[in-house]
C-alpha cells in the first residue's frame, strides 16, 4: 500500500459527528458572522467586528479562530522555497526600536491578510495579535510535530508554531494552521498543494491530546512531568493522525515502534471517547501492496469493554516496516514494525 501519509489525512474533519454540523455547534452564529466578516484594511477594526457580538472571550477566540481558518490559505510554495525565514527590523543604535517593530508588525500582518497566505508563523502571530486587541492573552509555541511513520522514535526538527491561549488562568491549546486545511504530499513529504478544509481537532484542543503530535520547544509548556521525561514519551508515542485525536489513546502497544518476529501476536488495546462511533469497521494495513492484504475486522473479532478497543494482529510476513490501523476509511495511528 501507498505509506500512510498523515499530511494527508491530517486536517480532514474525522466523522459526522465531529463536523460540527449546524444542529449541534454552539457556536453556530459566532461561526457565520465570522464566515462573513469583510477585511477593511484595518487590523483593530476587523477584531471589533468579529468579536463585537460575543459575550465571553472564549466565544472572541472563536470568532477569530474562524475566520482565520476561513480566509488564510497554507503558502506551501513559499515553504519549499524555504522562504519561511522572519526578517524582524534590525535595531540601529540611539533609535526607538518600539516604532520599528510596531511598523514591521503592521506591514508584516497587513501583509498576509492581503495575500492570504501564510506559514504556520504567520498563522499563529496573526492569530495571537487578534486575541492581544480582543483583551485576551496569547502565546506562541513552537516545536516538533509528528506527520509521517519516519517521525516515530525520533524529535525531528522545530519546524512548526502553535498557540496557546489563557483566560480565567485556564490554558487552551490552538493549532490555525493545521486547523485551516490540509496539504497532499510527495514521497519525500514536500507539500504539492494546499486544501482549504477546516479542521476542529485543533480549536481548543486539550493539553494531553495536543501533545500526541505536537511537542514544544520550550520546556515551560510542558505541565505534567519534566521536559526530558516528556520528550521520550513524545518519540515513543504512535503517529495520530487528527482524525484520531478527539478519540484514540494508545494503551497497547507501549511503543511506536513494533519489535516482533514473525509469528508473533501484536495485542492491541485503544481508549475511546464516548462518542467514538464503533460501529465504524477496523481495518489494519502494512506498507504492502495489493490492498486486499488488508485485515478487515469483523465486529467479533474487535472485543469492547469499559471503552477501550481489543484486537490481534498476528506477524506473518519478516518484511512488514509499518502497520496502520484504519477506523472505517479514515487512518487513525501508524506504528514504525521491526521484525528480527
Amino acid at each position: 500500500m501507498k505509506k500512510f501519509l498523515l499530511s494527508i489525512t491530517i486536517l480532514f474533519c474525522f466523522l459526522k459527528g465531529y463536523c460540527q454540523k449546524d444542529i449541534n455547534n454552539p457556536y453556530y452564529t459566532i461561526d457565520n458572522i465570522a464566515i462573513h466578516t469583510e477585511y477593511k484594511n484595518d487590523i483593530p477594526l476587523l477584531v471589533s467586528d468579529l468579536t463585537k457580538h460575543c459575550t465571553t472571550d472564549l466565544e472572541k477566540v472563536r470568532a477569530i479562530f474562524i475566520w482565520i481558518t476561513e480566509n488564510i490559505e497554507y503558502d506551501y510554495k513559499a515553504f519549499n522555497k524555504g522562504d519561511t525565514k522572519v526578517k524582524y527590523p534590525k535595531h540601529k543604535q540611539g533609535k526607538d526600536y518600539g516604532k520599528a517593530y510596531a511598523k514591521w508588525e503592521d506591514r508584516f500582518l497587513k501583509n498576509i491578510i492581503n495575500k492570504r497566505k501564510a506559514v504556520c508563523f504567520g498563522y499563529s502571530f496573526l492569530f495571537k495579535k487578534m486575541c492581544s486587541l480582543a483583551g485576551i492573552q496569547s502565546s506562541i509555541v513552537n516545536g516538533y510535530t509528528k506527520q509521517s511513520q519516519r517521525e516515530i522514535g525520533i524529535l525531528g526538527k522545530i519546524d512548526h508554531a502553535w498557540n496557546v491561549v489563557v483566560i480565567n488562568n485556564q490554558y487552551y491549546y490552538f493549532d490555525v494552521t493545521w486547523g485551516a486545511g490540509h496539504c497532499p504530499r510527495d514521497k519525500n513529504m514536500k507539500p504539492t498543494g494546499f486544501i482549504k478544509e477546516r479542521n476542529y481537532s485543533y480549536w481548543c484542543t486539550p493539553y494531553e491530546r495536543m501533545l500526541l503530535n505536537h511537542f514544544p520547544s520550550d520546556p515551560e509548556w510542558i505541565r505534567h512531568t519534566t521536559y526530558i521525561n516528556a520528550k521520550e514519551e513524545y518519540k515513543s508515542l504512535p503517529l495520530y493522525a487528527s482524525p484520531a485525536i478527539p478519540y484514540f489513546t494508545v494503551i497497547s502497544p507501549e511503543s511506536g515502534i513494533i519489535n516482533a518476529k514473525v509469528g508473533d501476536t501484536i495485542h492491541f488495546k485503544i481508549q475511546v471517547s464516548d462518542d467514538y462511533p464503533r460501529q465504524n469497521q477496523i481495518i489494519i494495513d502494512t506498507n504492502f501492496k495489493p490492498e486486499d492484504n488488508r485485515i478487515k475486522y469483523s465486529s467479533d473479532q474487535v472485543k469492547y469493554s469499559d471503552g477501550i478497543l481489543n484486537f490481534d494482529y498476528i506477524i506473518k510476513d519478516k518484511r512488514i516496516r509499518e502497520l496502520t490501523i484504519y477506523s472505517g476509511i479514515y487512518g487513525m495511528l501508524s506504528f514504525k514494525v521491526k521484525v528480527q
